[in-house]
């Protein structure tokens, strides 16, 4: 009855929700599966050592390492064609040691599925462009069980991606020689939500797990969604979906979460090497002044009696003066009175003013980190 119950309202729910999107309407655009993910649903890597064979020329030069050699004199000895001295490979430059590396997704592979594959030279080959990867093993990366079973082999022409000709990727070279599966539900009827790292902290944790009492008590199961700490969620899964929990997992995962109670952290994102910077809109800095090359930028509010400027708000200006050695001064004031706190201003206006004044990117990344060093910036900063 319970299952019919809950069936009926899911039913009840989607058309619901279908006629708020007709209406252009709905309420709730986020849900759980958005904000984490299954506990043994991880990301799994198999390796290996190969070789790629068939280089014009750009391979290892087995004289200056005949280490590189070794793994290619048993593939000859292998195929056949054994050598009597390492010696004999000393002008070889065909062929080339790679490691071999294959994702395997975190929902679980069967056997017989096939993935890409993505090589890297480990010595001194300088291209692996139109090189074939020889048939390698691959296995879980556990240097201390070298005879663990493969769990899968690769193999196929290497295609080089980018603008390192010393790394390539085999396209679905890989095949899995074995099932990986992922049951995210354990033997005592239990599983586990993790919170996905940007998400992470205990005001977005009890947000969900709130959500998921409420979803779930009209069914008669309360406190199923229990918070362990600032990144994982613990579920009671009911008695009665243990055996089979997909319906029960698809129904918890698509819980939607009111937006606006998603509280994060303030976070600034800088890719130094792309130059760009992102910032969350709650990002606020502190009562600051900063001068930089001829320029002068400070967070103030207006002066009584301080006249506006057209086309500005009180507070906001932007002007040119002198230095002592005549360069021209530029300067700019941030309002803050219309903060939510008197001595603070948001860091989105800062970079409207160094945008304004043509400061380039790079120096403003270098400003943020400086007014992290200070304190003045009040938010995390995170450097990818």
């Amino acid at each position: 009855m319970i299952a019919k119950r809950r069936y009926f309202r899911a039913f009840v729910y989607s058309a619901v929700c279908a006629a708020l999107a007709l209406c252009a309407s709905i309420a709730h655009g986020t849900t759980v599966q958005d904000l984490v993910r299954l506990k043994g649903h991880e990301r799994n890597i198999v390796t290996g050592l190969g070789i790629v064979i068939g280089l014009d020329g750009t391979g290892d030069r087995s004289r200056d390492s005949l280490v590189a050699a070794r793994p290619y004199a048993e593939l000859l000895r292998n195929l056949g064609n054994p050598i009597t001295d390492i010696e004999e490979l000393a002008r070889a430059d065909a062929y080339a040691l790679v490691q071999v590396t294959m994702e395997i997704p975190p929902t679980g592979v069967r056997e017989g599925d096939r993935l890409d594959v993505h090589v890297e030279a480990m010595f001194n080959a300088t291209s692996l462009e139109g090189g074939r990867l020889v048939v390698s093993m691959l296995r879980p990366p556990r240097p201390d069980a070298p005879d663990l079973m493969p769990l899968a082999y690769a193999s196929g022409p290497v295609f080089i991606e980018g603008n390192n000709p010393r790394g390539g990727v085999v396209r679905q070279g890989g095949q899995m020689l074995n099932d990986i599966r992922a049951n995210p539900v354990t033997p005592n009827g239990t599983m586990t939500l993790v919170l996905k790292d940007q998400y992470a902290g205990y005001p977005v944790a009890t947000t969900i797990a709130s959500a998921i009492n409420d979803e779930f008590m009209l069914d008669g199961y309360s406190d199923i969604a229990r918070v362990e700490d600032a990144k994982n969620i613990k579920i009671v899964v009911p008695n009665a979906d243990r055996e089979r929990p997909a319906s029960f997992i698809a129904m918890l995962m698509m819980i939607p979460i009111d937006p606006s109670l998603i509280q994060t952290e303030a976070r600034v994102v800088i890719n130094e090497k792309q130059g760009i910077i992102l910032v969350t809109g709650n990002v606020e800095i502190g009562p600051v002044g900063i001068t930089h090359g001829g320029m002068s930028i400070t967070s103030m509010g207006q002066a009584a009696g301080e006249p506006d400027m057209p086309g500005m708000g009180p507070g906001d200006a932007m002007g040119q003066g002198n230095l002592a050695d005549g360069q021209p001064q530029r300067w700019r004031g941030i309002d803050t009175t219309s903060q939510r706190q008197r001595n603070a201003t948001r860091l989105l206006e800062l970079l409207r003013a160094l945008d304004q004044l043509a400061v380039p990117v790079q120096d403003q990344i270098a400003i943020i980190h400086e007014l992290k060093k200070t304190g003045a910036l009040h938010a995390q900063v995170v450097v990818n």
